[in-house]
């Protein structure tokens, strides 16, 4: 069956007014440090609240997904994110007011950005072809991180905070327009019957949603340290971001060829062929690495990381039409980032920083040994 395009329009949009901010955080971090004079870990506190927050708002997803109309939770979602960013703007905050700072992101990423995040995740989840509807969500978020990454430091510059802050109310009150298009949400064609499918079709999100938080917990963390590791390798600082912004602009080609792979191609092939990828690009950042053999294996990392993406989550959602579980991707991927950059601050503390590339293989790699042993043959 083929989807209402506005309907899976319209889901894309709710999931994209939800996940800017993720993107937008490195640069709003910038700006409490330059604009209200907070410390490099206050500004980091800030940010750990509002990710803690959406990451929660997912996992309670499970109790509201099927509980509320979806038109009304968007709705609901919407004006938290307009209204909590609008104080984050229009406040005067100094170190008497930090934690009511704290507090207005960690609120606005519980019940703003983070239930149009997991609403728009669980509606492309419901669709009748998730894994081509996610690869387009994934396309759609590739085209924002790139337009954020060039504009919104621009727009700081001249404008402080609000440079941030706007972009993200202006995002959410195009959002408005799209919410009456959402999928109602209604559970009755997806009761399960059979008590042995009912058991089957609760495990296996579960072990779908167990490998999204191994393979975050290898990608997201070593993604994150790309930046150290240029440093290391002499590169400056705006030859970093150049390799960056390169890279995740040419990521979209990840999502692109999954659109059309999708039908094509078996979907353990794609999920294998693209971590094995990823697990070589990891173990090839050793010795010293030119600008341009930083930024093709960025390029390259990125690219598997945002093919295979979509296979993972129509993964999930495939063994999920109710939504319960699939609501709970973005906390899965928030979890195994949050997870895996904690152990990899112990294991930086050895002074041995190779051994981020030799963590983060690993879990790629355990992450297709539980697809093969748990998932695969019980789906096949």
């Amino acid at each position: 069956m083929t989807d209402k395009k506005i309907e899976v329009f319209a889901a894309i949009m709710i999931s994209c007014v939800g996940v800017f901010f993720v993107f937008g955080m490195p640069f709003f971090v910038g700006g409490i440090i330059s604009e209200l004079g907070f410390s490099q870990s206050q500004a980091n506190l800030v940010s750990s609240a509002e990710i803690a927050g959406m990451a929660l708002s997912s996992m309670l997803g499970f109790f509201w997904i099927q509980k509320y109309r979806w038109e009304n939770i968007a709705y609901f979602g919407i004006a938290i994110i307009i209204i909590g960013n609008l104080l984050s703007s229009i406040g005067s905050f100094d170190e008497n007011s930090f934690s009511l700072l704290v507090a207005i992101r960690f609120i606005t990423g519980l019940f703003g950005h983070g239930v149009c995040f997991s609403l728009g995740v669980a509606a492309i989840g419901r669709t009748n072809n998730p894994d081509q509807n996610f690869a387009y969500s994934v396309a759609a978020q590739v085209i924002m991180g790139s337009l954020t990454a060039l504009l919104v430091p621009i727009a700081m510059t001249k404008y402080g905070i609000s440079g941030m802050i706007i972009p993200a109310i202006g995002l959410a009150a195009i959002g408005l327009f799209f919410v009456t298009y959402l999928s109602d949400g209604n559970q009755q064609d997806v009761n399960v019957s059979n008590p042995n499918e009912s058991s089957k079709i609760v495990l296996l999100p579960i072990i779908g949603l167990l490998i999204m938080i191994i393979w975050q917990m290898g990608v997201g963390p070593f993604f994150n340290n790309l930046v150290p590791y240029g440093i290391d390798n002499d590169l400056t600082g705006d030859a970093i971001g150049r390799a960056l912004f390169i890279s995740t602009a040419m990521s979209i080609i990840g999502p692109i060829s999954a659109s059309f792979l999708i039908d094509k191609v078996d979907r353990s092939h794609a999920i294998f062929g693209a971590l094995a990828v990823q697990i070589l690009i990891i173990l090839s950042f050793t010795g010293e690495i030119s600008w341009i053999g930083f930024t093709l294996r960025a390029v390259c990392f990125q690219v598997a990381w945002n093919f295979v993406g979509p296979f993972l989550m129509g993964m999930i959602a495939g063994v999920d039409k109710s939504g319960n579980y699939s609501v709970m991707i973005p906390a899965s991927q928030l979890g195994g980032i949050s997870i895996g950059h904690a152990v990899i601050a112990s294991l930086l503390n050895s002074g041995n920083p190779s051994l981020i590339n030799y963590f983060s293989g690993a879990f790629i790699a355990l992450s297709i040994l539980i697809y093969f042993l748990l998932f695969r043959n019980k789906t096949a």
